[in-house]
């Protein structure tokens, strides 16, 4: 799909779309390629993509989840607040679709955005910090059993 090894932001939009056809990927697509787009200038070279997979398949803990962090933590200021994770969280339903089983009710989002914080946000400051959120997954065993997926795959 990327000849010259480079892609952009609606190219990459276009290759993610294809793994979810029955929901609209575009939102989630543009988080994640920010967080690919280290040098945050638009395109996402191989290499950037290869560095990224590299921590997300073999990474230590705290990288995995460092770079995850790195992602919902949309406006870069070192935090994530609940209109992040909402946006996040909505991106992900649009992206999964309409048509899930069981059928999502439609406060769904702002309830997993609830539970995150509840969870997450241990000084009760309305923002989640990388050492909460490091914290927090650590404690947390189905997070760390969803880190180990893809440790085999390669």
């Amino acid at each position: 799909e990327c000849p010259s090894g480079v892609v952009n932001e609606e190219t990459f939009k276009q290759i993610y779309a294809q793994f979810f056809p029955h929901g609209d990927a575009s939102t989630y697509a543009h988080y994640l390629f920010n967080a690919f787009d280290t040098a945050q200038n638009g395109s996402v070279k191989f290499e950037d993509f290869v560095m990224a997979l590299s921590i997300l398949l073999r990474g230590t803990v705290h990288e995995k989840l460092r770079w995850t962090f790195n992602l919902y933590d949309i406006n870069k200021d070192g935090y994530i607040n609940k209109e992040e994770m909402m946006d996040i969280v909505k991106a992900i339903y649009d992206m999964m679709g309409k048509y899930t089983y069981p059928v999502l009710k439609e406060d769904a989002p702002r309830q997993h955005v609830e539970v995150f914080f509840q969870k997450m946000d241990k000084n009760k400051d309305g923002v989640v910090t990388l050492d909460e959120f490091i914290e927090s997954c650590q404690e947390d065993d189905n997070i760390m059993r969803s880190l180990q997926l893809f440790e085999n795959v390669m």
